[in-house]
């Protein structure tokens, strides 16, 4: 450390004992910039604090990621504005810390640290059009000045309009009969709100903040437990820490082991595409899986290809060169060619790769229907998953609502646009710390 950086510290840690809280206008540092990623007016670098009220911006090739003083995440994807407005932390009653955030345009990250989880009555998520309240959450957020999505990863979030008692000078959520909660046990659903109106569900992958700036590889995750990790990468984040060390010492994400990777696994990518049928539905790991790297490089292919659907692991994409056309028979039957699957357990974070077997998927285009099934087999352990469905009228897989017997998985996907192949993503809550989620592909 920098004998500067250890005055630094030394001047917060005494300040913190002196008045048991933090008021200082830094507020994060940037721990990775990629592409045109500005501070303020000026490029970021990694390495540079960020103040309360310095304006944050990317363009189309720019994502920044900011560690926060309290060991969260601060994320900005392309084409997009915002600034940390508030981030005040009393660390002798952290219930007391103030911390608001604010998304102008563009689509946005935010991963709770431990101020926030202990103030959540106090935090704001800010758009032109929305107040964002959480409930110790990761959540991702699309914003324009007249409307606002957002999709929902850990935890939950409250969501209400700015109009009328919730004004955007305000802290903590907004409640009310117009305020609506979203929790991430609600998988493939998105709220959106328009102007002046209450927030609605949505269903589709269509909707989510992702299929508008997709995340690189290296973008930092969240879980359920005391950890925040750098996918396939760093070193765990500990959000243990005080707080006003993490903006002065080296943070074990590290920018340049990152971008190494993310350039790997970006040419791993691009080298092993899987088309099925003469037009290609592009499909496999998004993000690496225990040793494996990623297959498809969402952000490189999307100016081609439709983002069709997305999960923790996996994606599918279809060719927008052609439109996809109903099928003249009334039913298809198709055969499972290759599958990919895990078993993540959310509160020890173990993932376990799974084996999919004994799998159906038949469509009935005069009912716009389908109905799928497969046995999950991990170990010694055998799970059948199975969801009816819809068949939407560009051909794209909607699964009916897992929660609704006997449906027990989320199903996402697309028909090529030749008809002679599918291929779905699944997720399924096993229990309460076990979820499954994979890719099936099919042919006929």
């Amino acid at each position: 450390m920098h004998f500067k950086q250890i005055l630094y510290v030394g001047f917060l840690l005494a300040s913190m004992l002196a008045t048991g809280a933090v008021w200082a206008a830094d507020a994060a540092r940037v721990v990775f910039a990629v592409g045109e990623a500005q501070v303020a007016g000026r490029p970021a670098r990694v390495g540079d604090i960020v103040s309360e009220g310095q304006q944050l911006t990317t363009s189309r090739d720019g994502y920044l990621y900011l560690e926060t003083l309290d060991n969260g995440f601060f994320i900005l994807r392309p084409n997009s504005a915002g600034q940390i407005v508030t981030y005040q932390i009393d660390a002798a009653n952290p219930a007391n810390s103030r911390i608001k955030l604010e998304l102008t345009k563009g689509v946005a990250r935010h991963i709770s640290g431990t101020a926030v989880k202990a103030s959540r009555q106090n935090f704001r998520f800010n758009t032109p059009v929305a107040a964002i309240g959480v409930l110790g959450t990761d959540f991702t957020v699309f914003a324009n000045q007249e409307t606002t999505r957002i999709a929902v990863l850990s935890g939950g979030v409250v969501v209400g309009p700015l109009t009328g008692a919730c004004a955007p000078g305000g802290f903590g959520p907004c409640g009310g009969p117009d305020s609506r909660e979203l929790f991430a046990s609600k998988i493939g659903q998105t709220l959106q709100i328009n102007r002046g109106q209450a927030p609605v569900l949505l269903k589709g992958i269509d909707a989510v903040p992702d299929s508008v700036a997709p995340p690189r590889a290296d973008e930092p995750t969240g879980n359920t437990g005391s950890k925040t990790t750098v996918s396939g990468s760093a070193p765990t984040i500990s959000t243990t820490a005080p707080a006003s060390v993490s903006l002065a010492t080296n943070s074990s994400l590290d920018p340049i082991r990152a971008k190494q990777l993310s350039q790997l696994s970006n040419q791993a990518g691009t080298q092993a595409l899987t088309s099925v049928g003469s037009q290609p539905l592009i499909w496999g790991r998004w993000q690496p899986l225990l040793d494996k790297t990623i297959e498809v490089d969402v952000a490189a292919l999307q100016a081609a290809n439709q983002l069709i659907a997305i999960n923790n692991y996996f994606a599918i994409m279809r060719s927008r060169d052609t439109t996809w056309q109903m099928p003249t028979q009334t039913t298809l039957g198709f055969a499972l060619q290759q599958a990919q699957a895990a078993i993540t357990n959310q509160t020890s974070g173990q993932v376990s790769i799974a084996k999919v077997e004994n799998a159906l998927l038949q469509l009935d285009f005069a009912k716009s229907s389908f109905f799928t099934r497969f046995d999950l087999v991990n170990q010694n352990e055998r799970i059948q998953l199975q969801n009816n469905g819809e068949v939407s009228a560009d051909g794209k897989l909607y699964g009916g609502n897992q929660q609704l017997r006997p449906n027990n998985m989320d199903v996402r996907g697309a028909l090529a646009n030749d008809n002679r192949s599918a291929a779905y993503i699944f997720q399924s809550r096993l229990d309460d710390s076990r979820l499954a989620s994979g890719v099936t592909v099919w042919g006929r």
